[in-house]
């Protein structure tokens, strides 16, 4: 089974990454997480093969990503220096293309992430990026989040009052102007524990992280909106509207592209 998921995120992100990155891609975002590490492997290939730019510089989203830059022999330029790469053209306008992970993706590519605990620079990455492109496993493709993925939503808050964010968001109601956002009627807002150190994650900008169990999301960028009005909350891992396409890779070895399901009945 362990293989079988290995093996998923292999292809989904080797395929994610042949179709995205190009010669022509002169910054690429990379995101975080296991199957990112994989998309890492194959820019490695086309690295020894001369099919990069050779100007290529890397966003990375996490001290995670910048290690797994840096060790394939590419160029990690953190955001807010790539206006200062390129003074003859007057810096770059955004990012070519980011290609990250999720850890669930609905039927609108709406996502959660932080699982990882690096979704602010995620969404700060995938913001400043022409394009966003997911890549997952069979485990993470949905039809609502909340129907597969039952550890919360991860909410990054500042350490001083994150007990008062906590209380604040298990209080919140899951109707707003007679529409039901999310199934629980009771959120539970849980402190994200350290493994092999004792107390809580710490993020990589030096906050805490809550997980907030809410079932599944009926509304998600309401959900994101809500969340991010209460004062101390830096970020929410709820990626709503920003993804443009997500690649799977299923346990029988094929792989499936996504785009919006709104889009797709555009096109009909």
């Amino acid at each position: 089974m362990a293989d079988l998921v290995e093996q998923s995120k292999r292809s989904a992100a080797f395929a994610a990454v042949d179709k995205h990155v190009s010669p022509s891609v002169r910054v690429l975002g990379i995101g975080s997480g296991s199957t990112v590490v994989y998309a890492v492997d194959r820019l490695l290939e086309l690295k020894n093969n001369n099919q990069l730019n050779p100007k290529l510089v890397c966003v990375p989203t996490s001290f995670q990503s910048k290690q797994l830059i840096i060790d394939a022999g590419l160029q990690a330029v953190d955001l807010d220096d790539l206006p200062i790469l390129d003074d003859t053209q007057g810096g770059f306008a955004s990012i070519d293309v980011t290609i990250d992970g999720a850890d669930e993706v609905d039927s609108e590519l709406n996502a959660i992430k932080g699982g990882g605990g690096a979704h602010l620079r995620e969404k700060l990455v995938a913001n400043a990026s022409n394009k966003l492109v997911l890549i997952a496993d069979y485990r993470k493709d949905s039809q609502v989040l909340g129907e597969k993925w039952s550890k919360g939503i991860p909410v990054e808050v500042s350490p001083l009052a994150w007990r008062t964010i906590s209380r604040q968001l298990e209080h919140m109601s899951c109707m707003q102007k007679g529409s039901r956002l999310f199934e629980s009627e009771h959120p539970a807002a849980h402190l994200r524990q350290a493994v092999r150190k004792a107390g809580p994650v710490v993020t990589d900008n030096g906050n805490f992280i809550l997980d907030v169990c809410v079932g599944n999301i009926y509304d998600p960028p309401a959900v994101e909106r809500l969340f991010k009005m209460i004062p101390g909350v830096i970020e929410v891992g709820i990626f709503s509207n920003m993804a443009a396409e997500a690649w799977f890779g299923n346990n029988d070895g094929s792989i499936v592209c996504r785009i919006p399901q709104s889009e797709i009945k555009k096109r009909e």
